[in-house]
């Protein structure tokens, strides 16, 4: 071998393998089709064998073409995500000095609590321009744990190094239903109650394998028909008869048209957490505690909690507009 393919040859090698067609792989990539032969030819000059079988009419892979082809397509994969990772590093550090603080949800996270962490921009932390983003439970511990965001907001159970979390609240699971079904006249139902249904799932090895684990575990009868990554995707299938979904309270708030929802009496409760690095502490602390103060909840993070009564640990309401959020101040 020569030298090394560069990056373009190789991705102009796997638009030819994936369409088994020059013509098509240059219209794929809007090039000209003479500019791609000769890229081709020249990745396979690089490599040092053949990896397209050509005749005037047909175009397949060779063996050795097949796996290359395959190792090829994993290492641009990573490639991408680690450049993507890097630009958002460098955007993170490019905005250090600034005071714009940036908070992950998941898209399955509370909008009671989203609207209490917009609400802390006029409060406690007006030193901090606070901005909520929307990622998948996976991809924001990576952001976490690289300093790209300052703190997190997801579900339990997480096992990822070099992040800590902190607990805030639990939601009861909820099961969206059409709203004309069996059980058009019942606000709870039980996991014998959906025997035999088709589960629409919230968790994916993608958004957040602990939770999705969790689910198979709980239902592991049920036959999941299909994993969305929105709440909003969620209920339009529901709507659509697909089957049913299960989902944490805090995000059925608002429930369009054609779905109703289902309390369920007997799956264990989900844990709301803040996600957070071990040099953040101080921040993650003070912002959890906010949290849970706008939520009506005498729980104290860390751990600890004071004594309180069931119906209590239930009423996390938002406050009303004459109480406000008496937040407890951060300094940078």
């Amino acid at each position: 071998m020569s030298s090394a393919p560069s990056i373009r040859k190789l991705q102009y090698m796997l638009a030819v393998a994936r369409e088994l067609h020059f013509r098509k792989a240059a219209e794929r990539l809007h090039v000209a089709q003479p500019s791609i032969s000769r890229q081709v030819r020249e990745c396979e000059e690089d490599v040092g064998f053949q990896i397209l079988e050509r005749d005037h009419h047909f175009v397949s892979l060779t063996n050795a073409g097949r796996m290359f082809v395959q190792d090829v397509d994993q290492i641009l994969k990573r490639f991408d995500s680690d450049l993507s990772r890097a630009i958002l590093r460098g955007q993170a550090m490019s905005r250090r000095t600034s005071s714009e603080c940036i908070i992950a949800h998941s898209p399955f996270a509370s909008l009671r609590v989203r609207r209490i962490v917009l609400g802390l921009r006029e409060a406690g932390f007006r030193q901090c321009d606070l901005r909520l983003r929307i990622l998948p439970t996976n991809d924001l511990l990576k952001a976490v744990e690289e300093g790209i965001i300052r703190a997190g907001i997801t579900f339990a159970p997480i096992d990822h190094p070099g992040v800590l979390t902190i607990p805030i609240g639990t939601e009861q699971w909820i099961a969206v239903v059409p709203d004309r079904n069996r059980f058009s006249t019942v606000c709870e139902a039980s996991i014998n109650d959906l025997r035999g249904a088709m589960l629409i799932s919230n968790g994916s090895n993608r958004t957040h394998p602990g939770l999705f684990q969790r689910l198979v575990a709980e239902c592991g009868e049920f036959q999941f028909v299909a994993e969305v990554t929105s709440p909003g995707e969620a209920f339009d299938l529901v709507r659509s008869n697909v089957g049913f979904a299960l989902l944490p309270e805090g995000v059925c708030e608002n429930l369009p048209a054609g779905v109703r929802a289902l309390r369920m009496s007997d799956i264990a409760p989900l844990q709301r957490v803040l996600v957070h690095r071990p040099q953040d502490g101080e921040f993650a602390t003070a912002l959890a505690e906010n949290i849970l103060l706008g939520l009506g909840s005498r729980n104290v993070v860390c751990g600890k909690k004071e004594p309180e009564s069931t119906s209590e640990s239930r009423r996390e309401t938002m406050p009303s507009k004459s109480q406000g959020i008496q937040s407890r101040p951060f300094t940078r």
